[in-house]
């Protein structure tokens, strides 16, 4: 499936329905669920604010873009997605455990149920993170032992990326990066059942944010701090998309191994 450039504007309209600081109505999750059945299910935890609460913030910012990026892209490739769309006000699903959070529990059951082999789980860093390189625009999770994805497959998706944004954008140049290793991120808990793999995606502004919102979170902020109105080329948005797009038609394949 290649992509055209006028997937951005579908990519900002969903983005729309995005309610970055809002709660949810009465006896409505914060996340959606859509389970096509699919071995893959690519997750958003940070499509609006999550109650944190750690000692360093209270609130998690909204990571712009990723649920409408998850959403858009789980329908063109007709697999799962789970994203956080309204402000999760009792828990963060990628800083506490599946007991005190609901987003968890709904992918406990679908790992439970054997479908769901592979999870990739979107997520925003700051154009200036100190995690990551300057000239890196894209940080895979893979665990502090990089064994959260078979080898072939990271690799995989790696080059994926460098094909479409450019050489050298996914190297950490000695930083350390997003490894995903604590036990409460996503990606681990999804490591932590039988055959199933699993990658946390990192990608700053450039590769993800088409069309800041007003009401973003980032808007108000200094531009020194990465602030302010923003868009990014569209062409790295639509590349970006492209690569995660070419790696899920890769593990839609027969590129599945048991451990």
């Amino acid at each position: 499936m290649i992509l055209a450039e006028h997937v951005i504007e579908k990519l900002i309209q969903i983005e729309s329905d995005v309610h970055y600081s809002e709660l949810p109505p009465p006896d409505q999750e914060p996340f959606i669920l859509v389970d096509r059945q699919s071995p893959v299910i690519i997750s958003a935890p940070h499509g609006a604010m999550t109650y944190r609460n750690n000692g360093r913030e209270i609130w998690h910012e909204e990571d712009e873009y990723t649920a409408g990026m998850a959403l858009l892209l789980a329908e063109l490739c007709k697999v799962s997605v789970i994203a956080t769309i309204w402000r999760t006000a009792d828990s963060d699903p990628n800083e506490h455990s599946k007991d005190q959070s609901g987003y968890k529990k709904k992918l406990d059951a679908l790992f439970e149920n054997g479908d769901v082999h592979w999870l990739i789980d979107l997520h925003g860093a700051g154009k200036k993170s100190r995690n990551l390189a300057d000239t890196q625009l894209v940080d895979l999770g893979i665990g502090k032992c990089d064994d959260y994805l078979p080898i072939e497959a990271t690799a995989y998706f790696r080059k994926q990326i460098e094909n479409y944004l450019g050489q050298g954008v996914t190297s950490r140049e000695g930083k350390n990066g997003f490894p995903a290793s604590d036990p409460n991120r996503i990606a681990a808990f999804a490591k932590s059942y039988p055959n199933v793999y699993s990658v946390q995606v990192e990608m700053k502004p450039k590769v993800r944010i088409p069309r800041r919102r007003v009401d973003a979170s980032m808007f108000t902020k200094s531009i020194e701090d990465g602030g302010g109105p923003y868009s990014a080329p569209a062409h790295h948005v639509v590349g970006m998309m492209q690569a995660i797009v070419d790696f899920i038609e890769y593990l839609k394949g027969d590129n599945y191994h048991e451990r």
